[in-house]
């Protein structure tokens, strides 16, 4: 399992090299997407860090708050580099390939609409933890 720190990395970089503009909502949404279909590839969980519902969909709310001063702007490259293994950078490049040119609001859209959110956000409101439960089961 690895934090999300470290995951940001990634994809901060990942971003930079294919060219694709990458906001702070954006960056929450792309890390769902990769706890969620990482399970589905692995079976295990990739991203320590619990995600809480807000209006917009998922977000770790450490990583939220660490770049909400970049707003909707496009975050600056990091020069952290983490060493996933090939299996691990396999997958996320096809992870990102599939969500990362899509747009923030298509994201955002998509991410409000998938049982994890929806449900977390109808039965228990805004702000509330997501259970990586019903993320596995979702996307299992």
């Amino acid at each position: 399992m690895y934090s999300a720190n470290e995951v940001i990395a990634f994809i901060i970089n990942w971003c930079y090299k294919n060219n694709v503009s990458i906001t702070n909502l954006k960056l929450q949404k792309l890390l769902y997407f990769i706890q969620g279909e990482m399970y589905r590839e692995t079976k295990i969980r990739f991203i320590q860090d619990d995600f809480y519902v807000y209006k917009l969909g998922a977000v770790i709310p450490k990583i939220y708050n660490d770049f909400s001063i970049f707003s909707s702007f496009q975050i600056p490259r990091l020069k952290k580099k983490v060493n996933f293994s090939d299996k691990e950078i396999l997958i996320l490049n096809k992870i990102l390939y599939e969500y990362a040119n899509k747009t923030t609001w298509d994201l955002v859209s998509l991410s409000c609409s998938e049982d994890p959110c929806k449900y977390t956000y109808e039965l228990f409101g805004n702000n509330s933890k997501i259970s990586f439960g019903s993320i596995a089961n979702y996307y299992e």
